[in-house]
């Protein structure tokens, strides 16, 4: 049964296209574009060709923004009405086709205007339907060749230059390399040659193994899925008789799918119905609007293919603006290893489905691995960290974390601004979070070595008495890089520094003078781990850079510039031509290095044992003395600073991971220090309440 509606204008719709247009006529016949400025005559219809540059009838517009030619193009893969239709008044039909072969299929009606028709249930009658020609579908073999008359048989190819007789399809095979009627292209593009053997793929069981079938079967206009456009199309069918119009009834249903057997994949009742892509898993699918680029994509084992989708990987990230950094992520990796075992037909994943069931199972599993995390403490133990730090408003926040050998387990976040100098109020924090992560469970907390973090650390100690406060190593170095600056002539080194980078990077045009012409693009200022790590590793940049920076403050552009005559630059090339000062850099570099490369191997991606902590401390101690000679005048000031924060690599912890680590025991330099075998001890008799096990556990130290 046909019902019928009104016209599609009198519903109230209004086209989309008019978004990026005005009408300059009363007939709205020409359109003016919002972009290019450019009149197109022909309608609204023509108008979104001209946004969705489809060759062939209308000139591109260039300055119309990517989302909108997606969007028109998308618009416009559908739409059949040209202007001979509209002067008809678009006949427009609703079919409907009914088999046995389709009972899984949803009875789903499709309404369209029928203005001036009639509609006959006479299933004999041959339905005839308009040539693609002739709906305003542009072949997008015309992208690549220009026709040379005014039949458009031949075709001129954009590549080779080549004149191929014989219309758009013997050209669209010259250039899809199908041996037999034409000669192939070979200059034609791999994106190009791929995009037309797709287009072509309906050829190939040939025209004359149509024919006898079109005999018996009504003559539908067969188009194919060879091409995306063509795919995309609406579902109004128009009929070249345009006075009757009839509805097949099941048993023509059953019989055309009979009769479209052996042909091509495209050929079948589905696309009889010009209800293209409509499979049985489409069909099964829930009733939601889905992205055309959801479509399934066609698996082609050819690695040609691999970088298309490499595009369409990146397409995504920029178009979602997805940080670049996501690419490394494991789960990223899992999701295109799974994707291609999936194969073909995979739908994409709608929006509510993300924040919704999905959403909720992944709370689930990582419910259930955090359970799993906690019963490993029982095993293991685990360490409290207070990370602190402040925001831009200048709160200071403190990110209680734990940390097992199963991984990470975040806890909460503090706002301690008001009690940050408070010691009596961090060890009530400290110790409401070691209660609820049970407290023997819990080997140490871990916070800075200020000195009220360091008083509620003791309270902390002094109440929980099988567990350590642990002072942060990453925050000890960085003391000991700040009091390295203390120390005379390395702060006048540090101060002559900074008055460099401060004059070219408030400039301008000496900074980008400088990277043009001098540095090959690279900078001098480097940031790293913590605040004094940076300015050590700016240091030792400019030592780096100091001919490039020599040459640049005697070229004549800087002698030219008005900043050389600024009593400040003046003093800036007097520091950068000084030969002393650059002397006085390499003595502060070689003698900062150890110590600043423990802090670098910590901030590194690889997991650094609390054994390398005191190892490498105790090295960096003995590598400064060894780079000056063993002369105490050179490595004593250095010596001294590294003294004063002593106490925080000897920590029992850090001296008992030291005494234990074979890694490290069985080396020919091995010392074994007091200090270590003290440290050992003390994590026996602490993290061990039992005096019993504290014997055995002191006895097992020798033999192992």
């Amino acid at each position: 049964m046909v019902e019928k509606m009104a016209p599609l204008r009198s519903s109230g719709s209004v086209d989309p296209g008019w978004e990026h247009g005005s009408a300059q006529d009363d007939r709205k016949r020409k359109v003016k574009c919002n972009y290019c400025g450019k009149i197109v005559s022909g309608g609204i219809f023509r108008f979104k060709q001209h946004l969705a540059r489809i060759s062939g009838q209308v000139t591109h517009c260039n300055n119309a923004p990517e989302e909108v030619y997606l969007r028109m193009k998308e618009n416009l893969k559908g739409c059949q009405s040209t202007k001979k239709h509209r002067q008809s008044r678009d006949v427009i039909a609703s079919l409907y086709l009914h088999s046995s072969d389709y009972d899984e299929v949803e009875d789903e009606s499709i309404d369209y205007g029928s203005k001036g028709k009639h509609v006959l249930d006479d299933k004999n009658m041959v339905v005839n339907l308009a040539p693609l020609r002739s709906l305003g579908y542009v072949d997008p073999g015309w992208e690549h060749g220009v026709a040379q008359d005014e039949r458009k048989k031949k075709v001129k190819c954009n590549y080779c230059e080549k004149i191929v007789s014989g219309g758009i399809n013997r050209f669209k095979q010259h250039l899809a390399r199908i041996p037999g009627e034409v000669a192939s292209c070979k200059n034609a593009p791999e994106e190009v040659y791929i995009k037309i053997k797709e287009n072509m793929k309906w050829h190939r069981t040939g025209r004359r193994n149509r024919r006898p079938d079109t005999k018996d079967v009504p003559t539908f206009t067969l188009h194919s899925d060879n091409d995306e456009e063509e795919e995309q199309e609406e579902d109004p069918i128009y009929f070249r008789n345009k006075e009757k119009m009839l509805i097949c009834d099941k048993s023509f249903a059953k019989d055309t799918r009979k009769r479209s057997r052996g042909r091509s994949p495209c050929s079948g009742a589905e696309l009889q119905l010009k209800r293209p892509k409509l499979d049985y898993t489409t069909m099964k699918t829930p009733k939601i609007h889905t992205p055309a680029f959801y479509k399934p994509v066609k698996t082609v084992s050819d690695r040609r293919t691999q970088k298309e989708l490499m595009s369409a990987i990146c397409k995504f990230f920029y178009h979602a603006a997805v940080p670049l950094n996501v690419a490394s992520s494991p789960y990223f990796y899992r999701m295109l290893e799974l994707v291609s075992q999936y194969g073909q037909g995979l739908k994409g994943i709608y929006s509510p489905l993300i924040c919704g069931q999905f959403l909720q199972d992944e709370i689930t599993t990582i419910k259930q691995y955090l359970v799993e995390i906690k019963a490993s403490w029982m095993i293991t133990g685990c360490t409290i960290m207070a990370d602190s730090w402040k925001d831009a408003q200048g709160k200071t926040l403190i990110n209680f974390l734990v940390s097992c050998p199963r991984g990470m387990y975040f806890v909460s976040s503090v706002d301690v601004t008001d009690i940050v100098e408070d010691p009596s109020s961090l060890f009530k924090l400290f110790d409401k979070v070691v209660e609820e992560m049970g407290e023997e469970n819990v080997v140490q907390v871990i916070t800075e070595n200020t000195a009220a973090y360091k008083a509620a650390g003791k309270m902390l100690e002094e109440k929980r008495r099988t567990l350590f406060w642990t002072p942060c190593a990453v925050y000890s170095i960085d003391r000991i890089l700040e009091d390295f600056q203390k120390i005379k002539w390395v702060g006048e080194c540090m101060d002559k520094g900074k008055k460099i980078t401060k004059f070219i990077y408030n400039r301008i045009w000496l900074l980008n003078l400088m990277k043009k012409e001098f540095t090959g693009g690279r900078e001098v200022i480097c940031p790293s781990v913590t605040r004094f790590a940076t300015s050590f590793v700016t240091l030792e940049s400019l030592l780096n850079h100091r001919n490039d920076l020599k040459r640049m403050f005697e070229s004549n552009k800087w002698f030219s510039s008005r900043f050389a005559k600024l009593d400040e630059g003046k003093e800036v090339e007097n520091i950068v031509l000084n030969s002393t000062f650059w002397k006085k850099v390499q003595y502060v570099r070689k003698s900062v290095d150890p110590v600043l490369q423990v802090l670098l191997k910590m901030d590194s991606d690889g997991s650094l044992s609390m054994a390398s902590i005191y190892n490498d401390m105790y090295r960096a101690k003995l590598a400064i003395k060894a780079i000056h000679g063993d002369d105490v005048r050179k490595y004593g000031p250095f010596w001294s600073v590294i003294d004063n924060h002593w106490s925080s690599f000897h920590h029992p912890l850090y001296m008992a991971a030291y005494f234990l680590n074979p890694s490290y025991r069985y080396r020919p330099d091995f010392v074994e220090h007091i200090e270590a075998t003290r440290g050992n001890n003390e994590c026996i008799v602490r993290l061990e309440p039992d005096s019993g096990r504290r014997i055995s556990a002191s006895m097992q130290v020798s033999p192992y």
